[in-house]
């Protein structure tokens, strides 16, 4: 999407749709027709799906629609494709008649023998001309003249699968909450879903929001420093409330919040626990006031916030039951990340299970291990499950070694080592009970059980571990991620066995 500071939000073409990408694909052109082409029947219905479902066509949903027009069966479809057979005729295909069917059918069933039918009626009569036009002349949608968007610029979305259930649900929230955190490790994709909300949002009849301010705090700005640049933002899309800018905070925020009382502002702080890590007790406390100020005066806009972990300093927030959601991020549903796997090249279903568990579905990590796969291999998946490991990316990698040099207490470091080296050894969640009991064992201490439920709270806030609880006997389990457990046993840093932590007892493949 073209999220240009200061201008207005238009829905471009899916980065997919364009023609290198369609033409790329070695389908014969047959029984074309004479009055509209495939690449403008494709600018309707994706720009239509995208409406229904709040995503766009993927790659490979265009491959069958292209092979469809031009009357090749599935099978010539998978030969001049990326994709097998199995996956397109038998998982992709059927969800995209469904699909069709409820965007264009109009109460029919779409199908592939009707597909080009449905596709010429659905195009409207400004395509229809005797000289079919080139894909570079084809208009865009039109844009949503009512709604504005500013400040910096989200991720690409082009390539987003799955989170339909987030979606529904942050659609809801942000009719009733002030204030929405997502929080997740890295790559899990945070940024990717508010972006991809901001679309959904920006294609309603009866918008929520007026303008959409996007902004990244990573840099953890002064406080008086973001408002003002906040205020500056705003100004630029609304002249009349070109108030002047106090010298104090407290007068910089009553100018922000007036500002969001007049006109209703989806605001993201991208990376917002930024501003919270650093040792400055003044500053943190200076962040903390102006979240609530924001909470508890009256506006009618709403802050999104993504991180990687929730502040402290937002609990007491939480125990005021001020308006603010708290939504923990996990990795993609089994079926989005085999869409994003099949995507490179990768089919083998059992083989993509094993990745999709590796990584839990985390789509950073999913993709970088595809990527490895294609260059490394050359796309030869069988050689590379031959010789199978789990890699840990250079974002996830980072994280860990400010974690276990910069945040994580001795007790907490030991939980993680202690748990990294039961897990490869019977590959088998542990209970608590059996935490407790081995670690006071190993380390010839007395470990109370309060400190170990605040270190497996604080280690579970930081997303480093996963609690499972049994259906029946309500039993607590702690286990880590494959990723998280290499680093650990493999510690390439030597940032993990410190003096004062447990001894490992394997390295991780």
């Amino acid at each position: 999407m073209d999220f240009n500071a200061g201008q207005r939000l238009n829905l471009p073409l899916n980065p997919s749709l364009s023609s290198a990408t369609i033409t790329g694909r070695n389908f014969p052109e047959q029984n074309c027709s004479k009055t509209v082409t495939f690449e403008e029947a494709l600018v309707v219905v994706d720009d239509l799906v995208f409406t229904k479902t709040g995503r766009r066509l993927s790659e490979a949903e265009i491959t069958v629609l292209k092979g469809t027009w031009n009357d090749c069966d599935y099978e010539e479809i998978a030969e001049n494709s990326p994709y097998s057979l199995n996956y397109l005729q038998r998982r992709l295909a059927p969800q995209l008649w469904d699909v069709l069917s409820a965007t264009i059918g109009n109460g029919e069933r779409v199908y592939k023998k009707n597909l080009r039918n449905f596709l010429e009626l659905v195009t409207p009569k400004k395509y229809h001309t005797q000289t079919a036009p080139s894909a570079k002349q084809v208009p865009p949608p039109p844009s949503n003249d009512s709604l504005q968007f500013i400040g910096g610029q989200p991720p690409d979305i082009s390539s987003f699968y799955g989170r339909v259930q987030e979606l529904a649900d942050l659609e809801e929230l942000v009719t009733k909450q002030r204030c929405i955190s997502l929080i997740g490790v890295p790559g899990v994709g945070k940024s990717a879903l508010a972006a991809k909300l901001i679309a959904i949002l920006s294609v309603k009849s009866q918008p929520r929001f007026d303008y959409f301010l996007w902004k990244s705090v990573s840099h953890a700005p002064l406080v008086q420093d973001l408002v003002a640049e906040l205020i500056e933002q705003i100004q630029t899309v609304e002249p009349s409330l070109n108030l002047n800018l106090p010298e104090y905070t407290q007068g910089r925020i009553a100018v922000l919040i007036k500002q969001l009382q007049s006109r209703r502002f989806l605001l993201v702080l991208d990376e917002f626990d930024a501003l919270f890590q650093k040792n400055n007790f003044e500053q943190r406390l200076e962040y903390e006031t102006f979240f609530r100020r924001l909470l508890e005066d009256q506006h009618e806009s709403c802050l999104l916030l993504t991180g990687r972990v929730f502040p402290n300093e937002f609990d007491s927030l939480i125990r005021a039951k001020r308006s603010i959601q708290y939504i923990k991020i996990k990795g993609l549903d089994a079926d989005a990340a085999m869409q994003l796997l099949a995507a490179q090249g990768l089919t083998n279903p059992q083989k993509c299970h094993d990745l999709i568990r590796t990584y839990s579905g985390n789509p950073l990590e999913l993709e970088t291990v595809g990527e490895r796969i294609n260059y490394f291999f050359g796309g030869n998946t069988e050689i590379f499950f031959e010789n199978q490991t789990t890699f840990v990316s250079s974002e996830i990698e980072a994280m860990l070694d400010k974690m276990f040099t910069q945040v994580l207490s001795k007790i907490q470091r030991q939980i993680m080592i202690y748990l990294a080296n039961e897990i490869a050894s019977n590959s088998q969640p542990i209970s608590f009970v059996k935490l407790l009991t081995n670690m006071n064992q190993r380390d010839k201490a007395s470990l109370s059980t309060s400190k170990l439920v605040k270190a497996l709270e604080k280690l579970e806030r930081l997303s480093l571990l996963e609690s499972i609880k049994h259906p029946i006997t309500k039993e607590i389990t702690f286990t880590l991620q494959p990723v998280i457990k290499k680093y650990i046993l493999t510690d390439p840093q030597g940032f993990v066995h410190t003096s004062d932590a447990l001894p490992t007892l394997a390295i991780a493949s």
